[in-house]
């Protein structure tokens, strides 16, 4: 009788107790043993730039919903998970490792603030005192580094921010070089000429696509400074707005459903009717003291640092 085949034993992948590391030696083996995975191996930072930004929004989303619980945790997970993937593909190229990357924010922590985690005297009493002296230490950080011929306040804010977060930081940092409004009546006049030009585009004879998306977008660049000039972030306050005009879309979709209806068949009076239903039901959840989702949004898109 011919002997049985020996099962071939798995190597054991990690012995580590804290999870964190145990989570690094799983990516380890993932990407480096010869029985770990293909598609893991495969990967390079640029191949997975489309994850990590997936999965910022898809915790951004758990937060916009007050899912603060599994759903949050889940999420932020997934995120730590991108930031060890691309920690270890550096680390196969003898760049840095994941410990180079929490150092590197320990590090900059401590520089941030002196007067907490530092040997200056602890003498910032208000948010405005302590994001000048923030600013003041990014710029010291900034010459530390060498300036080019060509070197700018605008440098390290990415290009690969979404345009209205580029937005805010470009008007933002520039404000602090001088660069502002004298009141926000000045402000307010400007999106109104932005808005004029972007009429006579419209209206011309021979309407240019190309300069109506030029005056489109001075326009949603004026929109956005006034946010930032109110404390507002642009996009946190857009996607509200989406989620908001999402909610009212799905009630008079099920409503006209309900008719026998569907939207291309509804009547305008119809659909404003069940549109108009749903902001009233709004209004009387926020009346019943359910609003609090809300108040946390509108916390959330104050006092955001550029």
């Amino acid at each position: 009788m011919p002997a049985a085949k020996k099962k071939k034993t798995k190597p054991k992948v990690t012995s580590a107790e804290k999870s964190i590391d145990r989570l690094l030696d799983i990516m380890h083996h993932l990407r480096n043993h010869p029985e770990g995975c293909v598609w893991t191996q495969e990967q390079t930072h640029k191949s997975l730039t489309p994850y990590l930004i997936e999965e910022a929004y898809e915790t951004a989303d758990m937060i916009d919903q007050g899912r603060y619980d599994d759903h949050l945790r889940d999420e932020l997970g997934d995120l730590l998970l991108q930031i060890v993937f691309h920690a270890a593909i550096a680390e196969q190229r003898k760049a840095f490792t994941f410990e180079d990357v929490a150092q590197a924010i320990v590090d900059k922590l401590e520089r941030r603030y002196p007067t907490i985690l530092g040997d200056e005297p602890n003498t910032l009493k208000t948010a405005a005192e302590i994001d000048r002296r923030w600013e003041e230490i990014k710029a010291e950080e900034r010459k530390k580094k060498g300036l080019r011929p060509d070197s700018s306040i605008l440098d390290e804010i990415s290009h690969a921010l979404p345009a209205l977060i580029r937005s805010a930081k470009l008007k933002g940092r520039a404000s602090k070089s001088g660069w502002e409004w004298p009141n926000v009546d000045m402000l307010l006049d400007k999106i109104s000429e932005e808005v004029g030009e972007l009429r006579h585009e419209i209206e011309a004879r021979k309407p240019d696509k190309e300069k109506i998306a030029a005056e489109f977008g001075d326009l949603m660049f004026m929109l956005v400074d006034f946010a930032r000039w109110h404390g507002i972030d642009a996009e946190d306050a857009l996607r509200i707005t989406n989620n908001r005009f999402e909610r009212r879309f799905r009630h008079m979709e099920q409503g006209l459903k309900k008719l026998g209806k569907a939207i291309k068949d509804s009547s305008r009076t119809e659909r404003l009717a069940l549109w108009d239903q749903a902001k009233k039901a709004e209004k009387k959840i926020i009346t019943r003291g359910a609003g609090k989702t809300l108040k946390k949004y509108k916390k959330r898109i104050l006092n955001v640092r550029s």
